[in-house]
This record gives C-alpha cells, sequence and structure tokens, in this order.
C-alpha cells in the first residue's frame, strides 16, 4: 500500500461499534450520523479548512460534514492482479464497501439492493460508477469465492482482497480498528466487524457521502443520479510549489518541510494531503502560542484562495515528516507528493539544508 498519510496519523477519536454479524451472533450496526461525525473527527480539521460541500443537491445520503481525501491502496483484485484504488478509480464516481462473503445479512443486502438501483440507471450514467469490495475475512475469502460471490449481485463489481494487516491500514484512514473475528472456521459460529456503509468517493477524488444499510434502491437511483451528473470540479493545473526544503534532522528519525503555495487561478484549492517514500508518516501542522506556551497542532488540510500565496515556514504552517526511511545529508534531494482537491497530485523536489543555514 502508498504511504501517503493522512492528518497527524492514524486512527483518530475512538469508532463506535462496527457491524458483528454472523451465525449464532448478535448485530450490532453503526449509525451513519455517527459516523460522519467520526469521519469529522478522524480528518483533523475544522470544516473551515476543507473544501466546501456543494448546495443544493438535495441528497437523500449522508453527507461528511466536509470533503475528505480519497484513500490510497493497491490490493490484488480476483484474478490476482495489483488493483491500485486510486490510480484505477481516478476521475469516477466510486463507491468502497468493507465486507465479507460469508455474511448471513447485511453485506448482501447492501450489495443487492445497490446492484439493483445501478440496473435501473441510465445505461449511461452506469458506465460511470465503479463499486469495489474489499474483504474484511481474507482467510475464509478466497478470491475464487469473492468472484463468485460479486456475480451473484453484478459482474463489473471490483472485488479485492489482501492480508488483514493491509486491510487494518485501510480502515484506519476511516479511523476503524482491526477487524474482531470470533469463533472458527465455515459452519461454525463466527462474526467479523466491518463498517456498515458504502463510502463514496465523487469524480474530483473526494469522499463526500456514506450510504448506510437502510438505503432503499429509491434512494440510491436518486442520489447515484445526482451524483453522476453534477459537474464536479476537475484539476487546474493553477498551483504552482517554490523553494521546498527540509533541514537535515541531528538525531535521524524526523524533519520538517517547507514550502511556497502559488494559486495562479481564480479558484480556490486545498492542499490534502502529503507523501514523500522517504518517511512512514507526513502530515501538516502549525505552531501556535497559548498561555505564553508553543503548541503544535494538526490540520486536516490548508486552504489556498485563488490568485494567492500560502507559505510553510519555520514556527508556523509547515509538514513534519516522521520515521524517516534513510538519512538526510545536507545537498540530498527526495520527492515529496503533494495532493490538491482541485489541482491533484504535484510532486515536488525537496533540497536537504542545514539547521544553521535556515537563519531568517
Amino acid at each position: 500500500m502508498s504511504d501517503v498519510l493522512r492528518c497527524g496519523g492514524e486512527g483518530g477519536a475512538a469508532p463506535p461499534e462496527p457491524t458483528r454479524h454472523g451465525r449464532g451472533a448478535r448485530c450490532a450496526v453503526a449509525g451513519v450520523a455517527a459516523l460522519a461525525l467520526l469521519l469529522a473527527a478522524s480528518s483533523c480539521g475544522a470544516p473551515s479548512e476543507r473544501p466546501p460541500q456543494p448546495e443544493g443537491l438535495g441528497l437523500r445520503a449522508m453527507e461528511l460534514p466536509y470533503p475528505m481525501g480519497k484513500v490510497d491502496f493497491t490490493l490484488n483484485d480476483t484474478e490476482g492482479r495489483p488493483f491500485a484504488f486510486r490510480a484505477r478509480t481516478d476521475g469516477t464516481l466510486t463507491l468502497l464497501y468493507f465486507g465479507y462473503t460469508y455474511c448471513p445479512d447485511v453485506c448482501p443486502v447492501q450489495m443487492g439492493t445497490l446492484a439493483a438501483s445501478l440496473h435501473a440507471l441510465d445505461p449511461g450514467l452506469r458506465r460511470q460508477i465503479h463499486v469495489v469490495f474489499v474483504t474484511v475475512d481474507p482467510k475464509r475469502d478466497t478470491p475464487e469465492r469473492i468472484r463468485t460471490w460479486l456475480d451473484a449481485f453484478d459482474s463489473s463489481f471490483v472485488g479485492l482482497r489482501g492480508s488483514v494487516e493491509e486491510v487494518t491500514r485501510i480502515l484506519k484512514f476511516f479511523g476503524y480498528p482491526t477487524p474482531e473475528y470470533e469463533g472458527g472456521g465455515q459452519g461454525d459460529s463466527y462474526r467479523v466487524s466491518h463498517p456498515a456503509v458504502v463510502y463514496t468517493f465523487t469524480p474530483d477524488n473526494l469522499g463526500r457521502v456514506m450510504f448506510g444499510g437502510s438505503t432503499t434502491r429509491q434512494m440510491w437511483v436518486h442520489d447515484l443520479t445526482i451524483l453522476a451528473t453534477h459537474e464536479w470540479p476537475a484539476a487546474t493545473g493553477s498551483i504552482e510549489i517554490v523553494g521546498a526544503y527540509a533541514p537535515a534532522p541531528p538525531t535521524g528519525d524526523q524533519t520538517a518541510l517547507y514550502f511556497e503555495i502559488r494559486n495562479t487561478g481564480a479558484e480556490a484549492d486545498t492542499l490534502l494531503e502529503v507523501a514523500t517514500d522517504v518517511a512512514a508518516q507526513a502530515s501538516l501542522h502549525i505552531m501556535e502560542t497559548r498561555d505564553g506556551m508553543m503548541h503544535m497542532e494538526p490540520i486536516g488540510a490548508l486552504p489556498v484562495p485563488g490568485g494567492e500565496t500560502v507559505t510553510l515556514e519555520p514556527g508556523a504552517r509547515h509538514a513534519m515528516l516522521e520515521g524517516l526511511r534513510r538519512t538526510l545529508e545536507p545537498g540530498d534531494t527526495f520527492e515529496v507528493r503533494l495532493r490538491f482537491a482541485r489541482g491533484g497530485v504535484v510532486t515536488v523536489p525537496v533540497r536537504v539544508v542545514r539547521y544553521t543555514d535556515m537563519g531568517r
């Protein structure tokens, strides 16, 4: 899976109880509204720091308080081929669901209702929508079983399978813990926990909507038609990054990243994510003074107004690179990837400098 990290870490607030179900087991489903609040907390940013939701869409599903960046991961599909989720679904309306084929109730009901709704859409709209299913039970769900199960609903649904560790990393993006497995193998009483919602990413590659288990066919058709026909903003190419540098760290395990963002276009944009291969974690922060003390606070995103310049500099806004994977020496260079809501991904070379050369 890629090393795109969100906010100041993985996890955020403690999530509500996920779905647990199986033979002889009770089922507890987390509410969609509670999940929306969870994502708001775990995305590490105030609504004013995020790109706004469009007004007047009239959706019947739960809209997130503010959009979230698109999760990035690579797992094998049912044919054993790597499927890079963000790259393969770029610019499309994408529905992402975590479940398992032995699920006796919630998963097949949600997939069945979704499939029936898609078949009711105009074929032109239907072709614009990707449905991706990720199993949370890879020990039982073989690729062949996943494919057979999905084909019972719609043969175009993509099935993905990875290790429990890989799936856990993806779920942490949404604030969920490791899936819980209780019981034995097939034929035994067991249950598996997983989110009971369909996460929806619009063609601008932002997560905006969640569909819960109570979503009816009529609601699906209504909302999918709106989401597929709305004119979502495209990449503008108006973002320029100037003077990116990082000091060589004395301890070798973390450093800060500074640069200038110039938005040469008329439309506002938002820096959503920072990623680099040289660090295990990358995140945006701001230094604030409270009661005479300096505090470093995570920020989920950084707005860049149209026609303006936003600077990341020492003692103020900056990016943190933690868990460095190699030694950074003065004179070195490395790359970071900055993902913007409108401008897409901008790859930037970063100079490594000495702290003693950073004086103002």
